[in-house]
């Protein structure tokens, strides 16, 4: 048995059902699909923090046509700062919010419930959690990033509570020819009443308890956590599993995107609130550090690869290449995945699940070193990997690491590319000859 059946071998054995358990947890993709959910308003808030700072010093003077507009910006935000930052305010300010949900509508559709009703129950629950009333006014410190983690438990076990309640018959049912606004209003009474009063009750708890309330608890319950997934080794180690998977032709972006999507869009956001409130930026890891750097191109850094491909003497690769230059550019890249293909390639085994690693560290020790600034602004995942970079940054350099880093990954997939070429060019050279003779008989 060579070592690429004895790998195949151990993915079948080991990682599959892994991925089977993951990609069915019913939980796990409430969670993602409703930060997917809250995602635009994140995207806008961004854009809100991008035109507020514009990326020029406060001495820099109009000394040329593009220092004249960038002055003209500079100024323009600082006269309306207010005005420019309100989108910021009522999008990454009540992000949790947002998270709460769509994560209940997510799974609530999953059980085939009232999505409306469970979304407004999470809301509201979720509201009288994290935004106590200080002063006569609802304190919203946790609507933002800070209240992320609570927003998916609460919009996961109400939806949970409702379900239970249902399943028991526990709720008022309207006689036939009532309304169904009216009939689904009432229906929902008893579970929205259950609810607040069960969180608030274990919210009222754990202030006698703890002294604080619920988000603060899970915040400091989950600080050890956030951490590490903010550190370079299990950077390292999720998106080389990612790899794996879809070496073994599973999603591995959405598997494992499934775990990290709510540290990523946390730490992003509150990298937006130091970078609004002039403080050094705490997290490396966010969701454009992926995208951008981790897989330049798609899955697998396979923009490199793509532009090897174009120069290839391979009919079958260069053709592959001309097709898959554009969606590249645009961080698509499952026609190099599926045409090459690259699931269950032996020869592009090494560079398709290591280079994304190797990429996570050089762009981790660059940040770290505070060569490049960290990400603070959500750009959509399609847009060119050096306008993203420079989006969500602001910083120029961020630009130059992005092609660095491509030159790095083409360097890096070469020798396997021209070994995968040789074979190539042999079988179709060898399919000339036989369709030649064939033509001669």
């Amino acid at each position: 048995m060579t070592f690429y059946d004895r790998l195949n071998s151990v993915l079948e054995r080991y990682l599959l059902p892994i991925a089977g358990v993951i990609s069915n947890q019913r939980h796990l993709k409430a969670m993602r699909d409703g930060l997917i959910y809250a995602s635009p308003f994140t995207i806008l808030g961004g854009l809100s923090l991008i035109l507020a700072f514009p990326p020029i010093g406060e001495n820099v003077e109009a000394t040329n046509v593009f220092l004249k507009f960038m002055v003209a910006w500079r100024d323009w935000a600082s006269a309306n700062m207010s005005a420019i930052l309100l989108p910021y305010n009522l999008t990454m300010g009540f992000m949790a919010l947002f998270v709460a949900v769509g994560v209940a509508y997510s799974l609530a559709r999953h059980y085939k419930m009232d999505a409306l009703s469970a979304s407004t129950i999470s809301a509201a629950v979720f509201l009288m959690v994290a935004a106590p009333l200080q002063d006569g006014k609802l304190a919203v410190n946790f609507m933002d990033a800070k209240g992320v983690f609570t927003a998916i438990i609460i919009g996961l076990l109400t939806v949970e509570v409702t379900r239970f309640l249902k399943s028991k018959n526990i709720t008022i049912r309207m006689p036939e020819g009532v309304p169904p606004a009216v009939s689904s209003s009432f229906d929902a009474l008893i579970p929205l009443g259950v609810n607040v009063i069960l969180f608030y009750s274990i919210s009222l708890i754990i202030q006698k308890i703890c002294g604080m309330i619920i988000p603060q608890a899970i915040l400091t319950t989950l600080a050890p956590a956030v951490k590490a997934v903010d550190s370079l080794p299990v950077i390292f180690i999720f998106s080389t599993l990612a790899q794996l998977f879809w070496f073994a032709g599973i999603h591995g972006a959405a598997l494992v995107g499934a775990v990290l999507d709510p540290f990523k869009y946390a730490n992003v956001a509150a990298n937006a609130e130091a970078y609004l409130a002039g403080q050094p930026l705490p997290h490396i890891f966010t969701d454009t550090f992926w995208a951008y750097y981790i897989v330049l191109g798609g899955s697998g850094a396979t923009l490199g690869l793509t532009l090897l491909y174009l120069r290839s003497k391979s009919k079958q690769l260069n053709g592959i290449g001309k097709v898959a230059l554009l969606p590249a550019i645009f961080n698509i890249n499952e026609p190099i995945i599926f045409g090459t293909p690259m699931v269950l390639n032996p020869i592009m085994f090494i560079p398709f699940v290591f280079v994304p690693g190797i990429n996570s560290v050089v762009a981790y020790l660059v940040i770290k070193l505070g060569l490049v600034r960290a990400s603070f602004a959500s750009v959509p995942g399609t847009t060119p990997a050096p306008i993203g970079a420079f989006l969500a940054t602001l910083d120029w350099k961020a630009v130059v690491l992005v092609f660095a880093l491509l030159v790095l990954d083409t360097v890096l997939y070469y020798p396997f590319f021209k070994i995968y070429e040789k074979q190539l060019i042999k079988e179709e050279s060898g399919k000339e000859d036989i369709e030649a003779e064939l033509e001669t008989n």
